[in-house]
């Protein structure tokens, strides 16, 4: 079980990060910030760790254009695309430092005013360890997923620079992968000056299948996940899930998405008294909600109902957010967790099936 979890840590990081490569012909810019924020404390048992105010620094690089996929996001100006690199400290010792690589997009709300959405990991300088740090309980692991939102204004804009202000939301979590995993959620301000360079990324041409597709059309996705319950470093406990999608298009940069999951989740079996057969452990779920489109990327996002054996722990409410990213006109990596008030059930991964859409 160890080496699956090592597994799926590596794939996100791949997944990630070939969601950011693609960058068009288009001048280069790099940009700098710093950031002074708060580590919330969603839980009680995060009241103790949190004893200072959060930093960060961080560095990215990226372009903005308005071409292949973005010309969909850019009413209000072009789409910035690139990669973050950051180093966060989170304000105590049990907290410790976190350093990070993300998939960014900045999509324009107004000229100056732009939203973030970012994905990638995180490496924990102080997870938990009995032993050296008993009381490093928000990470479990050094390697976690990252997840970032925020908003942006370019008070200063030159030619060829800029300075920005905004805030934002980034959390960290191993999505139950290794206990504790209560998380680390840094809301921050941030100022950020950026410039461009002459250098330009090769230029490549938009596959014509990346187009979404008029009308209504399905997919399916079979994954395979994982679970840690109970005291920290103990068995991880398997998942097995299908999912079939029906998705209606509304605009070029998202549709509507009704959902049905089906999940043998054997972590079951640790709430209850007696073996459970293999019909015990199933999870039939109806979600529905949105799919953002990112040309080969897409990011998915479901809140659900479970119809049978809900876990007495985290109930009957479910949210999916699933990152996919296509590989072929029909084929998709995705990778994706599945939570409950804001606590993580299990991270899954998975290949997804989109057939040509019916009309």
């Amino acid at each position: 079980m160890a080496s699956l979890r090592i597994h799926m840590h590596q794939m996100g990081f791949w997944l990630s990060l070939s969601v950011a490569l693609p960058l068009s012909a288009q001048q280069t810019t790099w940009s700098v910030g710093t950031s002074l924020g708060y580590a919330l404390p969603h839980r009680n048992e995060m009241l103790a760790l949190v004893t200072g105010h959060s930093r960060e620094m961080t560095c990215r690089i990226g372009n903005w254009n308005t071409t292949g996929w973005r010309q969909n996001w850019q009413q209000h100006g072009p789409v910035w695309q690139g990669v973050q690199v950051g180093w966060l400290n989170g304000g105590s010792e049990e907290l410790g430092d976190m350093a990070s690589a993300m998939w960014l997009v900045e999509l324009p709300v107004r000229r100056r005013w732009h939203i973030e959405l970012g994905s990638g990991v995180g490496w924990s300088t102080s997870p938990y360890d009995p032993i050296e740090r008993p009381l490093s309980i928000a990470i479990g692991s050094r390697l976690n997923a990252a997840i970032h939102l925020g908003t942006t204004v370019q008070v200063v804009q030159r030619e060829q620079s800029w300075v920005a202000v905004g805030a934002g939301f980034t959390h960290f979590s191993n999505g139950a992968l290794a206990l504790p995993n209560l998380g680390i959620n840094n809301v921050h301000l941030r100022v950020r000056a950026g410039w461009k360079t002459p250098h330009r990324f090769p230029e490549r041409t938009p596959a014509a299948w990346m187009d979404t597709t008029e009308g209504w059309h399905w997919a399916c996705a079979g994954r395979i996940g994982a679970r840690d319950i109970n005291l920290p470093g103990g068995v991880l406990h398997p998942t097995v899930s299908v999912g079939a999608y029906a998705q209606r298009k509304a605009t070029a940069t998202h549709s509507w998405v009704l959902a049905i999951d089906l999940a043998h989740n054997q972590s079951l079996r640790q709430f209850s008294e007696t073996p459970l057969s293999m019909p015990q452990k199933l999870q039939l779920s109806s979600l529905a909600g949105v799919n953002l489109h990112f040309g080969h990327a897409q990011l998915m996002l479901l809140q659900g109902w479970v119809w049978t054996r809900p876990d007495e722990a985290l109930g009957r409410v479910p949210f999916q957010a699933i990152l996919a990213y296509a590989v072929r006109p029909s084929w998709a990596i995705e990778m994706g967790l599945r939570s409950f008030r804001i606590r993580a059930d299990y991270p899954f991964i998975g290949i997804r099936y989109s057939p040509r859409a019916s009309r």
